[in-house]
C-alpha cells in the first residue's frame, strides 16, 4: 500500500470525523446593538416588548408581562393590573385521530398535550412522542400578546368559554376535521375568539384568532405569537435543537447553545418554529407573513423561546371584527407530511447545509424508501424489503457496481505498485542522500511503466461524498429512526435502531476485522514505517465506527465484505 493511499485514508478520517463539527455549520445570529433607556422607553407604546430585557426600564415592562402571562390579565397604561374575567372552571376536549392525539384546554385557549401515535420516545416502548408536553415548560397553539397605545393584553391564562360540551372528539375518517371555538372577553371590552380546526389525517391545525371591540373607539395592536420549547443537552452526536425561520425565501436555523443573546430578525417570515433532528414545531404564515422574530436566549431551565411579531391590526368599533389566520404545525420531519401542512414547510427538512450533499441525501433516502415499499414494474408488482438495513445492503450492492470498472483498475495499479517494489529500493539505496534526485526518478519509473501512484486512491475519494450523504440522512431521516435490521440474541447481534449505534458492537468489530483482512490481502508497498501505520488504521476505524448509527456502519462492513470478494477474484485472475 503506497503513501498515496495512506493520505488517502487519513484524509478520510479527518473528513469523516471532522465534517459535523466544522462544516455542519448553523448560521450565527447577528448581534442586535441594545437601545438607550430613552429609546426604550418611545418604543414601549409602539412595539411588543421583548420577555428578557436588559436595561432598567425593560426590567419594568417584564415584570409586567410577566404578572399578565401569569394571571392572563390586561395591564392598563398606569401599570395597574385588572382582572380579565371571572374564574372558571378548566375544561379539557380531547381530539383522536389516527396519527395523534390533542388535548386542548379552556385556560388560554391552547394545546396542552400532542402525542404522536406513529412515532414511541424508545424502541418499542409505551409512551408516545409528546411534542407539547406540559410539565416541560412547552406551548403550542400559542398565547396571544396585544400591544397597544395604552395596554398590553396576553391571554396566556384567560379563562375562555367552550362552545362545545363535547370531551372527546374522534376524527376516524381521513377527510374528518373538527372546529373548536373558544371566546373570551378582556376587562377592556376586547372579545377574543379563537377557533382550533383539526385534520384526521394531518398535522397541521388551523387557527384563527377573531377580534371584536366592544368599546366606542377604534383600537390599534401590535401582535406577537411567543413560541417555547423545552430541550435537553444537545451535546450529544446526533441532536438538532434549533429555531428554524424561512426568512425572505432562505432558510435560516440557529443552534439553541449558539444564542448568546435576545436577537431579531427582520423580513418576510414564512414560517418559524422550534426543532430537533426528527420533528418540528412551526407557526406558518400563508396568508399573510409575519414581519419579525425575536430569538431570546435559552433559559437556564433549557427553556427556548422566540416572540413572532405578526404586525399590526385594527379593530374597529360597531361590533365589527379582525380575522387573523395562522398555522401550526406538530409532527415529524417527513417530507410528505410537511408539504401538506403548506407555506413551503417542506423546506424544514435539510440534510445539509451544501447544496450537493443535501441533493445526494434526498436522492439517497429516496432509493431507500422505493425498495423499502416496493413498486411496480411493466405491470408486476415487487413486494418491498420492509427492512431498512436490507435496503442499506442492496445500496452498498449498487454503489459497488458502479465502481467495479474503476475499482477493478485500482486494483491492478496496486499489483503493479508491488512489482516494481524492487526496483523502488534500488533507486532509494542509489539516491538515498538526495530526495529530489529519487523524486525524478521513482516518477520516471512510474510513467515507463505507465503506473499512476495516485490510481488506487479514486475509488476510496468518490465514495467519501456518498459516505458523507448516507451518514447524513441516517442522523436525521425519520423513517430510519427506530428502524430495525436484525436480532439475534445469541451471538449478540441485535440492531433495532439503524440511525444509533450498535448496542453491543458486533457489526464495528467485524468492520474492523474486514479491514484487517484487506490489509493482509492488497498489495503492500515494503516500507516498515507504513506497515506499522497501516495496521493501527483498523484499530483507529473500528473505534470510530462504535459511535457511528448502525446503518453507516452496515454500509461500510458490507462494502468492506465486497472490496474483499473482488480482490480475490482479481488476484486469480491476474495469475
Amino acid at each position: 500500500m503506497d503513501r498515496n493511499l495512506l493520505l488517502a485514508i487519513v484524509l478520510s478520517v479527518l473528513i469523516i470525523v471532522g465534517f459535523q463539527y466544522f462544516f455542519q455549520s448553523f448560521t450565527t445570529p447577528t448581534p442586535v446593538n441594545a437601545p438607550s433607556k430613552t429609546e426604550q422607553l418611545q418604543k414601549a407604546t409602539k412595539d411588543v416588548p421583548h420577555t428578557v430585557e436588559r436595561a432598567q426600564t425593560a426590567k419594568e415592562t417584564t415584570k409586567s408581562e410577566s404578572e399578565i402571562i401569569s394571571t392572563g390579565n390586561t395591564l392598563t397604561k398606569d401599570g395597574k393590573s385588572v382582572s380579565t374575567s371571572e374564574p372558571i372552571e378548566e375544561s379539557k376536549i380531547k381530539i383522536e385521530s389516527p396519527i395523534y392525539e390533542a388535548i386542548v384546554t379552556n385556560i388560554g385557549g391552547k394545546i396542552v398535550s400532542f402525542k404522536l401515535k406513529n412515532f414511541t420516545k424508545t424502541i418499542n416502548g409505551p409512551e408516545l412522542v409528546n411534542l407539547v408536553s406540559p410539565e416541560s415548560g412547552d406551548t403550542a397553539a400559542p398565547s396571544i400578546r396585544l400591544t397597544g397605545s395604552d395596554e398590553v393584553f396576553s391571554d396566556a391564562n384567560l379563562a375562555y368559554s367552550l362552545e362545545t360540551k363535547d370531551t372527546v372528539i374522534n376524527l376516524s375518517k381521513p377527510d374528518d376535521q373538527k372546529t373548536i371555538i373558544f371566546r373570551g372577553v378582556s376587562q377592556s371590552g376586547l372579545i377574543v375568539i379563537k377557533k382550533f380546526t383539526f385534520h384526521a389525517e394531518k398535522y397541521r391545525v388551523d387557527l384563527s384568532y377573531v377580534f371584536e371591540n366592544s368599546s366606542n373607539h377604534p383600537r390599534d395592536y401590535l401582535i406577537t405569537f411567543p413560541l417555547r420549547k423545552s430541550f435537553y443537552d444537545d451535546s450529544q452526536q446526533f441532536s438538532w435543537n434549533s429555531v428554524e425561520v424561512l426568512l425572505d425565501g432562505v432558510l435560516k436555523d440557529y443552534y439553541f447553545r449558539d444564542i448568546k443573546g435576545d436577537e431579531e430578525l427582520s423580513g418576510v417570515v414564512e414560517w418559524a418554529g422550534l426543532g430537533e433532528a426528527y420533528f418540528l414545531k412551526a407557526l406558518i404564515f400563508a396568508q399573510r407573513p409575519a414581519a419579525k422574530v425575536t430569538l431570546l436566549k435559552p433559559s437556564k431551565i433549557d427553556i427556548a423561546e422566540i416572540l413572532v411579531r405578526y404586525g399590526s391590526i385594527e379593530i374597529p368599533v360597531g361590533g365589527r371584527s379582525t380575522e387573523t389566520r395562522v398555522g401550526l404545525y406538530l409532527g415529524p420531519r417527513q417530507t410528505d407530511d410537511l408539504n401538506a401542512a403548506g407555506g413551503n414547510l417542506g423546506r424544514a427538512l435539510v440534510f445539509s447545509n451544501y447544496q450537493v450533499l443535501n441533493i445526494m441525501s434526498v436522492y439517497l433516502m429516496h432509493f431507500l424508501r422505493f425498495i423499502n415499499s416496493g413498486f411496480s414494474f411493466m405491470g408486476l408488482k415487487i413486494p418491498g424489503t420492509g427492512n431498512f438495513g436490507v435496503d442499506i445492503i442492496i445500496l452498498t450492492l449498487l454503489i459497488k457496481i458502479l465502481f467495479i470498472p474503476l475499482t477493478h483498475k485500482s486494483m491492478k495499479s496496486m499489483k503493479r505498485m508491488q512489482d516494481l517494489q524492487p526496483q523502488i529500493a534500488k533507486l532509494k539505496e542509489k539516491f538515498k542522500d538526495d530526495k529530489s534526485a529519487l523524486n525524478k526518478a521513482t516518477m520516471e519509473l512510474f510513467r515507463d511503466n505507465k503506473v499512476n501512484p495516485l490510481g488506487s486512491c479514486w475509488p476510496m475519494f468518490l465514495q467519501i461524498p456518498v459516505f458523507i450523504a448516507l451518514y447524513q440522512a441516517l442522523s436525521y431521516a425519520i423513517e430510519l429512526r427506530h428502524a430495525p435490521f436484525v436480532c439475534i440474541p445469541s451471538i449478540y447481534l441485535c440492531i433495532q435502531d439503524l440511525s444509533a449505534p450498535d448496542p453491543y458492537y458486533v457489526t464495528p468489530i467485524l468492520m474492523g476485522g474486514t479491514m484487517v483482512l484487506q490489509q493482509w490481502m492488497t498489495p503492500s508497498a515494503g516500507d516498515p514505517m507504513q506497515k506499522k501505520m497501516m495496521l493501527l488504521m483498523p484499530v483507529v476505524f473500528t473505534y470510530m465506527f462504535l459511535s457511528f448509527p448502525a446503518g453507516l456502519v452496515l454500509y461500510w462492513l458490507v462494502s468492506n465484505v465486497l472490496s474483499i470478494g473482488q480482490q480475490l477474484l482479481t488476484n486469480r485472475l491476474s495469475r
